[in-house]
């Protein structure tokens, strides 16, 4: 009698070794070190830093929210990397290189930001280019852990465990760096919190050199130069994004409005039209969509964080909130929102897009009613504190209602990827919703700008109109931008997998070849390779079908 096969274990043992057979102990541990350390923690404490830091620089609450536009640019260019990464490697690999040029950017920035002590007469725009540096670094590492990731998934057809580790490798580093700041954020100098960081980089580029992200030496450079004219709109269209990105990076440092305002459009609009070139039309529409809603709620941030923690001076019987709270602790409530917000999600499953994007956006309306609330002090009126107000209405609402409208338009982006690029479109997708987030904070502090708010944390401060702005750029201009999905969002439940099948074009781009390890009868379902496999079509023209089981892939790849 055949001995049956010992069950697998369970529980987070069962978890661990499961990942483990497929991934390897290296590149797991790689992982770890990449959601939990870097875009977990390293990233949590270097966006945190970024308020305190340019307050000591006595930045105006505009000038600050223009440098975060600045700063956060790299993730608007993260579809170019990933293609460039493909096509042009650095030295032997197609990922190490870029890795290890990041961890450089990212040791210059952090280190730079770190030792050097910021002053009234620094230059805030050269703060903001070293923050853009180091987030350069994280964003690299992000995304092309993550293509590597998916790659392994495909091959080894792999199940969902490590989308479960990455998410929770990201929540529980963010939450763990939002402990240790609510401990010293007000008695610690920011410069000093960044420069925690610079070993976090250390610890990345000596990983990566060590070659514990598995790769295949890249190919001969006639395969690459064929892989790069297989798509080329892709990769024109990811190229734009980039250089689109680089430019909105110095018009935020512009002094005139009316060619901020201008070149704004420009960008905007060639993008655009440029998509609807490139992408399938369906997705060109709903792509067209979800950019104009990251405009459409403008970013105010700047202002707010001003008037939350500015003093007696600038906000006469205000908040005056602390750093360890407005920065750490709603970090620990907005972590738990974020949580819920994704659970709520799961019971929107069976809706179609349309409501789905409707009530996500009716819902951040409605969240933006409580920033009104404390700005017109009706709170106090009704006899609730500005700290509980803030925590449990602008803090945890704001953060539930960012999760449920980043998960359908997630969702809607990986039904719609053309087969066979779904990496490379899924991270030109991301890059847009960013770049608009990034155009939307743009308007918000030109919007701030025009209307004289006047911030600076010791005084003397303006606001007279920030709650006009809230009402306009919060809760007016993204209800309207709303009715455009009749036109730009098709008609399908977000449950429907099959709903999209025939607005996904064939297979498109070529891709490096399955791993050695891999042997024919093993190939994963959904390969093939191109006809006459010989010695002049050698495995570089080789093809990858989208699996059946490829959504679950897609949806992580922002």
């Amino acid at each position: 009698m055949k001995e049956e096969a010992p069950a697998s274990p369970r529980g987070l043992l069962g978890f661990v070794q499961t990942l483990e057979s497929s991934f390897g102990r290296r590149f797991l541990l790689f992982m770890c070190m990449n959601y939990f350390g870097l875009k977990g923690i390293a990233f949590a404490v270097l966006q945190a830093s970024m308020l305190p830091y340019f307050q000591k620089m006595d930045v105006k609450g505009v000038e600050f929210q223009l440098a975060s536009v600045v700063a956060m640019i790299p993730w608007s260019m993260k579809g170019f990397i990933g293609v460039l990464s493909d096509i042009v490697p650095i030295g032997r690999f197609h990922k190490r290189g870029y890795l290890l040029v990041s961890s450089l950017l990212g040791l210059v920035g952090i280190g730079m930001l770190g030792f050097f002590e910021q002053g009234r007469s620094g230059d805030p725009w050269f703060a903001a280019v070293l923050f853009a540096m180091a987030f350069a670094f994280i964003a690299t590492f992000d995304l092309l852990c993550e293509g590597k990731y998916s790659e392994v998934m495909r091959e080894q057809q792999a199940g969902s465990e490590v989308l479960t580790f990455v998410w929770a490798s990201v929540q529980l580093g963010a939450l763990l760096a939002s402990l240790l700041l609510m401990a010293v954020i007000d008695d610690v100098l920011p410069r000093h919190l960044i420069f925690c960081m610079l070993p976090f980089t250390m610890l990345a580029a000596w990983r990566t050199a060590a070659g514990d992200l598995p790769e295949e030496p890249a190919r001969s450079w006639k395969s690459l130069r064929a892989k790069a004219f297989s798509e080329p709109h892709l990769f024109q269209l990811a190229m734009f994004m980039a250089l689109g990105s680089l430019v909105l990076a110095a018009v935020a440092t512009f002094q005139t409005p009316k060619l901020r305002f201008f070149l704004v459009v420009s960008i905007s609009s060639c993008l655009i039209l440029f998509s609807f070139r490139t992408l399938p039309r369906v997705l060109a529409r709903s792509n067209l969509y979800m950019f104009l809603i990251s405009i459409a709620y403008m970013d105010l941030s700047g202002p707010l964080a001003y008037w939350y923690t500015g003093t007696e001076n600038c906000v006469e019987n205000g908040p005056h909130f602390s750093y360890h709270y407005y920065i750490a602790v709603s970090s620990v409530v907005g972590s738990l929102g974020a949580m819920l917000g994704a659970v709520l999600f799961q019971s929107m499953q069976d809706w179609s897009f349309r409501s789905a994007f409707i009530v996500t956006t009716i819902v951040e309306v409605l969240a933006s009613l409580f920033d009104l609330f404390i700005l017109t002090r009706w709170n106090l009126k009704v006899g609730i504190p500005d700290a509980w107000a803030y925590l449990f209405g602008d803090a945890a609402c704001q953060s539930i209602a960012a999760q449920m409208i980043i998960m359908p338009q997630a969702l809607l982006t990986a039904r719609l990827c053309p087969r066979g690029a779904e990496a490379t479109v899924f991270a030109i997708l991301a890059g847009f919703q960013n770049f608009g987030a990034n155009i939307g904070s743009i308007l918000g502090a030109q919007l701030a700008d025009h209307y004289h708010i006047v911030t600076k944390r010791y005084g003397p401060c303006d606001f007279e109109y920030l709650n006009t702005l809230i009402i306009l750029c919060h809760i007016v201009i993204p209800l309207l931008c709303c009715v455009a999905f009749t036109w730009l969002v098709p008609v399908a439940k977000m449950s429907d997998d099959s709903a999209f099948a025939q607005d996904s074009p064939p297979p498109s781009f070529a891709s490096p070849q399955p791993s050695p390890l891999l042997s024919p009868e093993t190939t994963p379902r959904g390969e093939r390779s191109s006809p006459g496999d010989d010695e002049e079509n050698s495995p570089d023209q080789e093809y990858y079908l989208l699996q059946e089981d490829g959504p679950h892939l897609r949806q992580n790849s922002r």
